[in-house]
């Protein structure tokens, strides 16, 4: 579904992004973790052309896409949850829903995706009236990845999606994101956690200085002694 080619990225003279090469087979849920300004959101923002590549190719469902402009690649079917959420405070989160929606245009499916975000995450429904700057940072979240999921995207992007959480709501999220997955929406998962992004991922990536060091199944990297270490605490 998602190709990246020898794709690299510059903040002027230095590389943020080295020789990235990642395949994403429709259906998946991958992980990408590593430390912070490893590249990982960075990555995120060059699929959705919201920082342009230097060099490589992305093609998404065989098209190329890293020439294409942010708004015609969310047309095509990617929705990008950003990092620190970028919801709209002052509107209520029934009406960031319909923000998220506004590229679906029958009506019969905006509500099933409703219904779908609400049994995901009941707290939105007991607040659907609710400005969203006055949830808490949990429900904030919650928000954020519903809002992307009304959408119906093909391939759901999301950026570190637990950052700052308590960890009984980082769980709560973490549920909900398999809940995502076994719907069928392809997801190429940022996270600080390597924990939580390696009990949820088929397939995990470790960036590192803007370089996918390595990569394997969660049974496969368990078994190396550095992810053991930097990142299992092991």
């Amino acid at each position: 579904m998602l190709e990246i080619k020898k794709l690299y990225h510059y903040y002027g003279s230095a590389k943020a992004l080295e020789e990235i090469n990642l395949t994403l087979e429709e259906g998946a849920l991958d992980g990408i973790i590593g430390p912070n300004g490893a590249g990982k959101s960075t990555l995120l923002r060059v699929i959705t052309n919201l920082e342009e590549p230097d060099r490589g190719k992305i093609e998404f469902l065989g098209e190329r896409i890293d020439d294409m402009k942010t708004h015609k690649i969310v047309k095509k079917g990617i929705s990008h949850c950003p990092e620190r959420r970028r919801l709209f405070p002052d509107m209520t989160v029934d009406d960031n829903l319909k923000m998220g929606a506004y590229l679906v245009k029958n009506r019969g499916k905006i509500k099933e995706l409703k219904n779908f975000v609400f049994e995901t995450f009941p707290r939105l429904k007991e607040r659907r009236k609710q400005r969203a700057g006055t949830l808490s940072g949990g429900e904030q979240q919650m928000l954020a990845i519903a809002r992307s999921i009304m959408s119906n995207p093909k391939l759901l992007l999301m950026d570190e999606p637990s950052l700052g959480l308590a960890p009984k709501v980082k769980e709560a999220i973490f549920e909900a994101i398999k809940k995502i997955k076994q719907e069928g929406t392809t997801t190429l998962l940022v996270e600080q956690d390597a924990v939580l992004a390696m009990a949820v991922s088929e397939m995990i990536h470790v960036l590192e200085e803007g370089k996918i060091e390595m990569r394997g199944t969660k049974e496969e990297l368990e078994k190396e002694p550095r992810i053991k270490q930097v990142y299992l605490g092991i």
